[in-house]
């Protein structure tokens, strides 16, 4: 029994100094970056509260609840959905790699869980964050002037039966051949 205990202090200690960089987002920050990363603006409030509640923000959180069931990053990832050292689980990612400030890969299984079990898969979401009241994230100013996705700036177009002309300068002299 001391001896699962000693592994699994060493397996944390190993996992935490391989981890060199992460982030505490605010809740505007992490709503911006749920923005880029495609999430839906109308789950969006539950998502910031589901990490407010299981990482407080922070991409480098990591809980072991047992030496087979630990849980990983900014949407606390369970282990089955990942592999420790090597690429592998129902993400095909490393466990490691959802320690780090890069959250795109966290981002993209946490989408993948959704769609298999939903937020229930989340117990803490369950408990504080289903029927509660939402991080307002209204205020924040991605939410209110997201960035734009427009197409780049086309030329006027001209009225129906009318054309566009277009002057240019010739840097050369021209000929003009006069037909009589």
């Amino acid at each position: 029994m001391a001896g699962g205990r000693a592994v699994t202090l060493l397996a944390v200690l190993a996992l935490s100094c391989c981890v060199v960089q992460s982030t505490v987002y605010s809740r505007c920050q992490l709503t911006r970056e749920l923005l880029k990363l495609q999430f839906s603006r109308t789950f969006l409030s539950n998502w910031v509260c589901l990490i407010e509640q299981v990482s407080d923000r922070n991409t480098a959180t990591m809980v072991v609840k047992s030496p087979r069931r630990k849980y990983y990053g900014l949407f606390q990832i369970g282990s089955e959905w990942c592999k420790e050292g090597r690429k592998g689980g129902k993400c095909d990612l490393t466990c490691e790699s959802l320690l780090d400030d890069d959250i795109r890969d966290d981002a993209s299984c946490a989408q993948k869980v959704f769609e298999m079990e939903g937020f229930k898969y989340w117990t803490k979401w369950e408990a504080r964050c289903k029927g509660q009241t939402l991080p307002d994230i209204e205020k924040c100013p991605d939410w209110q002037h997201p960035p734009s996705r427009a197409s780049p700036v086309r030329e006027k177009r001209t009225l129906p039966g009318r054309t566009s002309r277009k002057f240019s300068f010739v840097p050369y002299p021209v000929m003009t051949v006069l037909r009589i």
